[in-house]
């Protein structure tokens, strides 16, 4: 049995839901149509120069484990944390006591055991435990645009 790490050349071809890759293993000994196992609930598509583990029980057959681009994985997750990601930098981080955080091309939304926050960095809004800020005013009854806002005397007619 030979056990190899393996780089991936970009070349890759689906048949009845499996995955099979082609790349290079060390000492530059070719590899094509090599079945890449994933685990059950998980497909992804991985990118040129990602690296693996290339298991050959045998020289005629092989398997590839992993194939994660190192430069595109994210950085400093803590023990027991998880994250999904893409090549184009969204990231959906599943972090023990943290809660969940979605980043998408600077917009980001966290949910925890004690709410939601959302946040669009473009637009300056934010809602967090269920209050609206806007350009970091907070939102609430309280505050007007041309409504009723009942005990105020407010008729909501124009002056």
């Amino acid at each position: 049995m030979d056990l190899r790490r393996f780089e991936f050349d970009g070349r890759m071809d689906e048949r009845d839901g499996q995955q099979f890759v082609s790349g290079r293993a060390l000492f530059g000994d070719g590899w094509t149509r090599i079945h890449r196992v994933e685990t059950h609930g998980f497909a992804s598509m991985p990118v040129k120069g990602a690296k693996g583990l290339l298991l050959a029980p045998h020289p005629d057959l092989g398997f590839v484990l992993g194939l994660e681009n190192p430069g595109m994985r994210p950085a400093g997750m803590p023990g027991g944390g998880t994250a999904l990601y893409d090549a184009g930098g969204n990231i959906i981080r599943m972090v023990m006591g943290d809660g969940i955080r979605i980043d998408i091309a600077g917009a980001s939304m966290t949910l925890t055991k004690g709410g939601v926050t959302l946040t669009i960095s473009a637009g300056g809004v934010e809602i967090t435990g269920g209050f609206l800020k806007v350009n970091g005013v907070r939102v609430d009854d309280t505050h007007v645009h041309g409504g009723v806002v009942p005990g105020s005397g407010n008729t909501g007619t124009p002056a």
